[in-house]
């Protein structure tokens, strides 16, 4: 049970990561800190870039350094996903 709601959680943050990026890059939230907007960037650019530690032809294997990157960068950024998640609800109040 445990694995499921570790599961559904990353993928919310996941969701709400991508709604952030959506708002920073029009412009309609700036209150997150450069260095948590970098690790975003790193993130993204090191799941889309081709070449990684473990290459993605290795099935399972290659999608590892992917997941660990991105749980990574949710984990760093999770203060800041909560406060957008904050302002986000009280935008659509």
């Amino acid at each position: 049970m445990w694995k499921f709601t570790i599961i559904h959680r990353l993928i919310q943050d996941f969701r709400l990561l991508l709604s952030l990026i959506k708002d920073y890059w029009s412009g309609r939230y700036r209150k997150i800190p450069y260095l948590s907007v970098a690790v975003i960037l790193f993130a993204i650019l090191y799941f889309v870039y081709p070449f990684d530690l473990l290459p993605d032809y290795l099935l399972g294997l290659g999608q590892i350094d992917d997941a660990i990157i991105i749980g990574l960068c949710l984990f760093l950024v999770e203060r800041d996903l909560h406060k957008y998640k904050e302002w986000k609800m009280k935008s659509i109040l």
